[in-house]
């Protein structure tokens, strides 16, 4: 089974994921995502994601190679590669995947027959704003209102589309404790 953890920028999908990992779940796989963006100064080329150009992306957009892929906050690409959920599905393993709404609406268009579960960190946008300024204290104020703005939309439709909502106001732990107990009764 595939489960994608979706939620706005700041819900803490990066931190859950992170959690799941170091309980060392028997037989689930994390493929990291291919991104465009710069990396932060915490993050790790190919140990958190696979920075890459945009041409170097593109390229592998006209080759097909994208389970799935979406542009950004304007102009930066995210994806997952197919061969690496394919490797997982035909080795039995579960995986377990970062994505966003536009990633979710271009795998239920060009994915249909695949089988997956979504669990939503529903964050209320009156808390986003002091997760990103958090994350990013120098951030542009035209590029937070975006954000905002974005977010507040996106969660709306998140909400619709995702088979579990949960309250990522919640500590880390019962965060954790409620994704696990789905991941592990499936």
């Amino acid at each position: 089974m595939i489960y994608f953890i979706l939620g706005i920028s700041g819900s803490g999908k990066s931190t859950l994921i992170s959690n799941i990992k170091k309980l060392n779940l028997p037989n689930l796989e994390h493929p990291l995502s291919y991104k465009t963006r710069d990396k932060r100064e915490f993050e790790i080329n190919w140990v958190d994601a696979h920075f890459i150009s945009k041409d170097d992306f593109r390229a592998q957009i006209e080759a097909w190679e994208f389970l799935e892929y979406a542009v950004v906050h304007g102009d930066d690409y995210y994806g997952t590669k197919w061969a690496q959920i394919n490797e997982a599905i035909k080795a039995w393993k579960s995986i377990l995947k970062e994505l966003d709404l536009n990633g979710l609406i271009s795998l239920k268009k060009t994915r249909q027959g695949l089988e997956y579960k979504t669990i939503f960190l529903d964050l209320p946008i009156s808390e986003l704003e002091n997760r990103i300024l958090k994350r990013q204290p120098n951030i542009d104020r035209l590029e937070l209102e975006t954000r905002l703005k974005n977010a507040f939309i996106e969660e709306e439709n998140l909400r619709k589309l995702c088979d579990y909502d949960i309250d990522a106001t919640l500590s880390e732990e019962e965060i954790l404790k409620k994704v696990s107990d789905i991941i592990k009764n499936i």
